[in-house]
């Protein structure tokens, strides 16, 4: 169990390979946006968790499975941006360019 990621118009996608499937996604968390792959990331049993606030997300099927231990939710449309990999890239959702959080003083 392994993630590849890939650079890909700009974007960052992880690639989840699992039993002969190919699960695809933008790496970042839709909770604020963030590089789900950071230092402190997660992964297990087909699942990742966040490293900044740890909301834990399947990548199997994007959804999350644990809310973010934040003052602001995620809301319940929250799950993994699934990307489909053509001659073009198609999200499921509004694709972002993760960023980390701005450092203060």
């Amino acid at each position: 169990m392994s993630i590849e990621v890939k650079e890909i118009e700009g974007y960052p996608i992880m690639i989840y390979r699992k039993d002969g499937k190919t699960y695809t996604w933008l790496a970042g968390c839709p909770h604020k946006r963030r590089p789900i792959l950071e230092k402190g990331v997660e992964i297990f049993d087909d699942k990742i968790k966040c490293p900044f606030h740890y909301a834990v997300f399947s990548l199997i099927t994007g959804e999350m499975l644990k809310e973010p231990e934040s003052k602001t939710s995620c809301g319940s449309n929250c799950r993994l941006i699934q990307v489909k990999i053509t001659d073009k890239l198609e999200f499921s959702g509004e694709p972002f360019i993760p960023t980390l959080p701005s450092k203060k003083g």
